[in-house]
């Protein structure tokens, strides 16, 4: 990643740019049970309003360059951070006003053990790690249910398999996944015409 040099994650939940799809990754079922109990019912974050979440990796020296997130999906969500693994050599640094505010300012956002806060990313924000690992669990969470589980909402809700692999390129709003053919960007393709398959 272009932005993240050194960074490592891994996904628990991702979404479409436009967050009308939403992607369930193998591990978030082992470690459900954990994330619930110690950290979603406690932020009252049902699993349905959950956009994306993963916990990512800064090792010691990696950066997190100056950016903005701007893809549709930013504007309708609540970005939380819940620190795993934290210390004070890590500078957390954010935009306080709108980019073009003439008295703009930096502000450094300490992540302390135990703490958990939220974190507008549609604005300029950067990392630098001078210390040992830092690990946050990152949650993107909206106020409106996003699917019904118990009523098979297939369109919106996508659960992958252990080895399935799925690409997002660019200028498609959906990932890409097993057999979908990326010659199209019609996003209504049906899985059934176009099956994924476990590796590609």
């Amino acid at each position: 990643d272009k932005f993240k040099p050194g960074c490592d994650a891994i996904t628990l939940v991702f979404s479409s740019k436009h967050a009308d799809k939403v992607y369930h990754f193998p591990w978030l079922n082992e470690w459900l049970p954990m994330i619930q109990e110690l950290i979603l019912e406690p932020l009252g974050i049902p699993l349905n309003k959950i956009l994306r979440m993963q916990l990512a990796n800064m090792p010691r020296g990696s950066d997190i360059r100056f950016h903005r997130d701007g893809n549709a999906w930013v504007q309708s969500a609540h970005r939380t951070h819940i620190p795993i693994i934290t210390h004070s050599d890590v500078f957390f640094l954010a935009e306080m006003k709108h980019q073009r505010a003439k008295d703009n300012a930096i502000l450094r956002i300490k992540s302390n053990a135990g703490e958990v806060y939220e974190f507008n990313n549609a604005k300029g924000h950067a990392v630098h790690n001078v210390g040992p690992s830092r690990v946050h669990l990152i949650i993107d969470w909206v106020e409106e249910d996003l699917y019904n589980e118990e009523e098979g909402d297939v369109e919106k809700l996508v659960t992958l398999r252990p080895s399935e692999v799925c690409t997002h390129p660019k200028g498609f709003n959906e990932l890409q996944c097993g057999g979908y053919d990326l010659k199209t960007k019609d996003s209504s393709q049906k899985e059934k015409n176009n099956p994924r398959t476990e590796e590609l």
